[in-house]
């Protein structure tokens, strides 16, 4: 057997050191000391049944956070962008048509998910700074029939926020579904998923809101 030739790096022999940064921006943030308690307990199965009561707990948390009683709730084992990522690729199927709201690098990401997976992607475009009317919206809508409207809530790159007043209820006219961007405002501004999101139709409704802070979440129905 070969006698090893790389040595174990010296960077690797010594206590990680991380600097303290006071971090303003939407994300990443600074992380409060009673969350890094949380994250220094035991490590425990993840088939454990405490971890079942854990996982109802963080469901029961986002429901509130995003005042919804969907029980289609769930945590994404990822940030931000992977449950983007997810609900884009799990909505839309190739040759469907997608409408995209871009007013920022957000909108201009989903375009490009929707398009690696084959869908027909139209976009209704705003200058940085700007955000869409209703009427703008509806436009849009009567004209592409999409089978899916991206929204970004809260658009870091410009810091725009979004109205979604409105949007969810023509989503329905249009038989569509709503896929909302909340990375970047959830916790810093109301979000109303059961009245903006107007659930009355649960077979063909999907509004998924997203966020990051240490993993993303998602809402079906």
């Amino acid at each position: 057997m070969s006698s090893i030739s790389v040595p174990p790096p010296k960077c690797l022999q010594k206590p990680l050191t991380v600097p303290y940064r006071h971090m303003f921006g939407p994300g990443p943030s600074n992380v409060p000391s009673r969350i890094l308690e949380a994250g220094a307990n035991p490590v425990i199965g993840h088939m454990h049944p405490e971890i079942f009561e854990i996982m109802n707990d963080i469901k029961s948390g986002i429901q509130y956070m995003f005042q919804t009683q969907n029980k289609m709730t769930l945590a994404v084992s990822g940030t931000g962008h992977s449950a983007m990522e997810c609900a884009i690729f799990n909505a839309v199927e190739p040759g469907e048509s997608v409408l995209v709201a871009v007013n920022g690098i957000w909108g201009e990401r989903a375009a490009e998910m929707a398009e690696r997976i084959g869908a027909r992607v139209n976009t209704i475009v705003a200058p940085p700074g700007g955000c869409f009317t209703i009427e703008e919206m509806e436009k849009a809508l009567s004209k592409h029939r999409p089978a899916l409207l991206f929204v970004a809530h809260g658009e870091s790159s410009t810091g725009v926020l979004h109205p979604l007043d409105g949007i969810g209820q023509l989503c329905h006219k249009y038989n569509c579904l709503f896929l909302v961007d909340s990375v970047a405002s959830i916790g810093g501004a109301p979000v109303y998923m059961d009245q903006q999101g107007a659930l009355k139709n649960p077979a063909r409704c999907f509004q998924s809101l997203f966020y990051e802070i240490i993993y993303g979440s998602g809402f079906c129905s």
